[in-house]
């Protein structure tokens, strides 16, 4: 796993905290993991649609929290914390909601929206391939699926043949 917060990806599966999740599910989860909150502004509430997804993201918040411990105790640079800001929307675009709807209301804009997905994509990608249990791999890569449409495709394309053109140009 290539992430700035690989262990505590790692340690959520090893943990269970990715088991037995539908689709929009662990998207949700996995976001608690990958996202973080940049704005000036306060993050808004986090929703979550179940109390046991609500628990879920307690206990990334929680192992987040044991590793920075950790890292502190032996002299680490500690593992960025993450937020649940991200959650509701994660959750959202993997179930099919349009992007209107979703980002109607909310403070984050559509670039952000896009940049956030496509880290949550990656990292969904990530844990497809190492996740010992194939239940959990096969629903990452359901998830992927289920993210990677619309202007979140569309940027991951515009990257790619962006550093295409680089790479053309280097040789």
């Amino acid at each position: 796993i290539f992430h700035e917060r690989d262990l505590v990806i790692a340690l959520a599966l090893h943990r269970g905290l990715l088991d037995a999740l539908g689709t929009a599910e662990l998207a949700l989860v996995v976001s608690t993991i990958s996202y973080e909150h940049r704005g000036r502004n306060a993050p808004p509430p986090p929703w979550f649609p179940t109390v046991e997804l609500k628990g879920r993201a307690n206990d990334v918040e929680r192992l987040i929290a044991d590793v920075q411990r950790r890292e502190r105790r032996i002299g680490l640079p500690e593992t960025i914390s993450s937020s649940n800001g991200f959650a509701a929307l994660a959750h959202g675009w993997a179930s099919g909601i349009e992007l209107v709807d979703l980002l109607d209301g909310e403070e984050l804009g559509a670039g952000d929206f896009v940049r956030n997905a496509r880290q949550l994509v990656d990292m969904l990608k990530q844990i497809a391939e190492v996740a010992p249990d194939p239940e959990i791999a096969a629903t990452a890569r359901t998830a992927v699926k289920g993210l990677d449409r619309g202007v979140v495709s569309a940027a991951t394309r515009l990257s790619e043949s962006a550093a295409d053109e680089l790479a053309e140009i280097d040789d």
